[in-house]
């Protein structure tokens, strides 16, 4: 559905939801998904779209495991989902085809979370990755916010310490000043992951630089390193488009 379309049957929609009907994926006019709606209380995770496998490349009953049109699909999907990875020999894309390969022959159902999720683990280990290995913040009521933010560039750890609206603009602050790429937020949402007290926080961002928009995601226990680690994250794939450009 698009987001016209939405505007123009909200109310019917919203008492669709309320009645506890099926979720509602909302596209923009590119046909990119931007919005999920579901009834309230439903997890997303069970109803999140399966993918089909045969279009990554994944149909041993045709004796297919891996194709350069499977490839190009994943590309497309993570893209989608605000993940632009480079193609190419030996590139990041390949190892997370590979694990994606993997995963369709180890699970029955495989779901578009679960591309983002693997996706995520073979980036983390990417080299020339961005990573935070220390935070620390400090607030004082009727004064700017301090964050100490110590990042592992390509050239070893480096420090930085900044002032800010609050923590988390602090640290980001820090965090342009490391690494000279100072990206519009386009948008930020920090919810809780899972219930209780000590409930774990995790941080959806979007940035844009030059043009290029991407999303990044983060968790932690302390909603504020779950938004650094959002930003790192995405900073991560616009670095990599930088590069490439």
């Amino acid at each position: 559905m698009t987001v016209s379309e939405l505007a123009s049957r909200a109310a019917d929609l919203l008492t669709q939801l309320a009645s506890g009907g099926e979720p509602i994926v909302i596209v923009d006019e590119n046909g990119r998904r931007i919005a999920l709606l579901v009834p309230h209380g439903e997890p997303l995770g069970p109803l999140m779209e399966a993918i089909d496998k045969s279009e990554f490349g994944f149909n041993p009953s045709a004796g297919v495991i891996g194709s350069t049109s499977g490839r190009e699909q994943l590309s497309s999907e993570l893209r989608d989902m605000g993940m632009p990875v480079p193609d190419g020999e030996g590139s990041v894309l390949e190892g997370i085809y590979a694990a994606v390969l993997e995963l369709c022959e180890e699970k029955e159902t495989v779901y578009r979370e679960d591309l983002r999720k693997t996706a995520e683990e073979v980036l983390a280990e990417a080299p020339g990755r961005i990573k935070l290995l220390a935070l620390s913040v400090q607030t004082t009521s009727g004064m700017p916010a301090t964050a100490e933010v110590t990042l592992e560039l390509g050239s070893g750890p480096a420090m930085r310490r900044q002032q800010g609206d609050g923590p988390l603009d602090a640290a980001i602050n820090a965090m342009e000043k490391l690494t000279g790429l100072e990206p519009t937020v386009d948008s930020f949402a920090a919810f809780s992951a899972t219930p209780g007290r000590d409930a774990l926080a995790e941080a959806v961002i979007e940035l844009t630089l030059g043009g290029e928009t991407v999303m990044g995601r983060g968790a932690s226990s302390d909603t504020v390193a779950a938004g650094v680690r959002a930003y790192l994250n995405a900073l991560n794939f616009l670095q990599t488009t930088v590069a490439r450009a």
